[in-house]
């Protein structure tokens, strides 16, 4: 880095004694390369910027700033992120810190904020921020902008002589709702793994979930995708059998599916009784959500649905109040004054679908609501007052939802919101947080990494198993899917921090899962099942974990230990237990082979380790009693 540079960044930064940044910030506009790149390209660009310029990543990027900090110091970490497809995913974190180190992400095609408080323990006087852009469905770009760096507090670590309290959930009430308890949600914990499905029309161009959008397909050239008229690029739908799916679901480990019933293209995989739905019964004559669901019953995995709350098909998501138009929809669509009334439509069949699929399909156990945000802008609570997200509908709301298509309070009279709707039929379900209201549980996407403390609510992770979420190519070669060693890894990445996992892929336009997808699926389940009392009914912690190193979790009398590649001694100590427990012994959970324990005191250390370096190896340590 030369001086002009140098005096670039530093004009940017206020200085604590010793050196540490007060606060940093990289906004791009001055022309200096301020970044070094460790992988892949990243260019200064003007073009679909935040403002000024701002750094543009292509595919299989990975940047790096080197950021002094202040010891026992609290800090927050904000950026502005976008992608180009909406699909694939643009991960910042930040690293050095060992388990202290955080990440953070966005998929989103608008220009999105994000936040991430992140912690400086006594010592540590360096970090690293990193932004990486992996996942690509189809060579699109992502763009980095206005990052801040603030110090905001001290930062003392507490210490246990002991086993520290487990996190405590936070129930929240929002718009009227409130979160399950404890007892209604500790089944994503137990169950820990799940299978994610994309699949629709976008399955015949193979160009990912968002290909109707990304290459501005007109509506009716779209739904020609649903009939044979399409030729090769034909939904056709003609191997689809959900028995197989679940099948291979349960041979994977996973305890619960969650299937697309309509992505944003509007394209529906059930029956629907509004006069505009676009959906599989009448293009096939199949409720596919239908066969979906009774297979999952019949295997005994608990039953998931994605329901998006945007279509692409109604112009007016661009412009709800008829009067402002995002400019640079990929459709053309311009200001006009009908789609106020268009953004209206599009609502209402969203409310008689959401009531369809929680009352003609038995019990749901798990709801993944997407796409929250207007125009693909802003974020979902943003959105949540024209959805109307919560318990109740305003009667004044600009957007009133004809009153045949609502549903009412048997209380109070009142038309119910989408998750009024959602709780009263389904009192039992548990739902994420992307249609504006708070959510039973929170979501972080994408393959990126897994870092920070064990978390405190119910955390889900969502990966997929090839680059985008809908079928695309990439699925067909080895090298466009994860390898065994990376989804292991992120999954005990999760573990350790007391998260779920769901695991996604997509099929093809006739309904099968890729060879080489499956192929990886049942390897995954292999190794699933050979660990498999380290991975169901466990807990994160109870300390917290060493980022690329060990981490922990625990269920009942036992303590695992994950080591996760990056931790090469023979012996480890464990942190202080609590007094009288004693550790009885200890073996290797794969191969039941034993290993050397010694404690004294509160301190049990394991010798004679033979750890993989490049791969995990989980230790089981029993003890007199429970953990907690």
């Amino acid at each position: 880095m030369n001086s002009r540079t140098l005096l670039s960044l530093f004009a940017g930064l206020l200085f604590l004694p010793g050196g540490a940044q007060e606060s940093i910030s990289y906004t791009f506009d001055d022309g200096q390369e301020q970044w070094e790149t460790r992988r892949g390209q990243a260019e200064l660009s003007a073009q679909g910027a935040w403002k000024g310029n701002s750094l543009k990543l292509a595919p299989s990027t990975l940047v790096r700033f080197r950021i002094s900090v202040q010891p026992e110091s609290t800090y927050e970490l904000s950026a502005r992120l976008r992608t180009e497809s909406g699909s694939d995913n643009m991960t910042l974190q930040i690293t050095g810190l060992g388990k202290n180190n955080v990440s953070i992400s966005s998929a989103l095609a608008s220009w999105t904020e994000v936040k991430q408080e992140f912690h400086v323990t006594a010592g540590q006087e360096e970090a690293v921020l990193e932004a990486v852009f992996d996942q690509s469905s189809g060579g699109t770009h992502a763009w980095l902008d206005d990052i801040r760096i603030r110090r905001t507090g001290d930062y003392h670590e507490a210490v246990y002589n002991g086993i520290p309290p487990a996190p405590v959930r936070e129930v929240k009430t929002d718009l009227g709702i409130a979160m399950q308890p404890d007892e209604k949600i500790q089944w994503m914990l137990d169950d820990k793994l799940g299978l994610f499905i994309h699949w629709g029309l976008y399955a015949g161009p193979a160009r990912g979930e968002w290909y109707m959008e990304n290459a501005g397909i007109p509506i009716e050239e779209y739904r020609r995708l649903a009939y044979p008229e399409s030729g090769g690029d034909y939904f056709d739908a003609k191997d689809f059998d959900a028995r197989k799916w679940v099948d291979l679901a349960k041979r994977a480990g996973m305890k619960y599916v969650c299937l697309t019933t309509q992505h944003h293209d509007g394209y529906a995989l059930f029956e629907s009784k509004y006069m505009d739905a676009f959906t599989s019964k009448q293009t096939h004559n199949r409720d596919f959500v239908r066969e979906y669901v009774e297979a999952c019953r019949e295997a005994g995995l608990k039953v998931g649905f994605y329901k998006t709350l945007i279509n692409w098909r109604f112009p007016g998501y661009y412009d709800i109040t008829g009067t402002d138009c995002r400019p640079d929809n990929r459709f053309g669509y311009t200001t006009a004054a009908w789609h106020k009334e268009n953004a209206r439509l599009m609502k209402e069949e969203l409310y008689c679908q959401v009531k369809e699929l929680m009352t003609r399909y038995g019990k749901i156990d798990h709801l993944f609501w997407d796409g929250g945000w207007i125009a693909q802008q802003g974020t979902d609570a943003d959105g949540a007052p024209f959805w109307e997200s919560g318990k109740y509908m305003s009667e004044d709301n600009e957007w009133p939802v004809n009153p045949y298509f609502c549903d009412y309070d048997s209380a109070t009279g009142r038309p119910l919101g989408l998750m009024g709707i959602v709780r009263k039929y389904q009192p039992d379900i548990v739902a994420n947080p992307r249609s504006g209201w708070v959510g039973d549980f929170t979501c972080e996407e994408g393959g990126g990494e897994v870092k920070g403390p064990v978390r405190s609510g119910i955390v889900e992770k969502c990966v997929s198993l090839t680059p985008g979420w809908g079928y695309s190519i990439h699925a067909e070669t080895p090298e466009g899917i994860k390898s065994l060693k990376r989804v292991k890894r992120l999954f005990a990445d999760c573990m350790v921090r007391n998260m779920c996992f769901l695991l996604n892929v997509g099929p093809d336009r006739h309904g099968n899962i890729p060879p080489l997808v499956e192929q990886r699926l049942l390897e995954f389940g292999d190794w699933v099942d050979a660990t498999r009392e380290a991975i169901y009914g466990t807990r994160g912690g109870p300390w917290q974990p060493v980022d690329g190193q060990y981490g922990f979790c625990y269920k009942d009398n036992v303590i695992y230990i994950y080591f996760l590649g990056g931790y090469s001694g023979q012996t480890f100590t464990l942190p202080s237990l609590d007094k009288g427990m004693k550790a009885r012994k200890a073996y290797d959970v794969c191969t039941k082979q034993p290993v050397k324990i010694r404690q004294k005191g509160k301190a049990v250390t394991l010798s004679g380790l033979q750890l993989a370096t490049d791969d995990l190896t989980v230790i089981a340590v029993e003890l007199n009693r429970n953990v907690r």
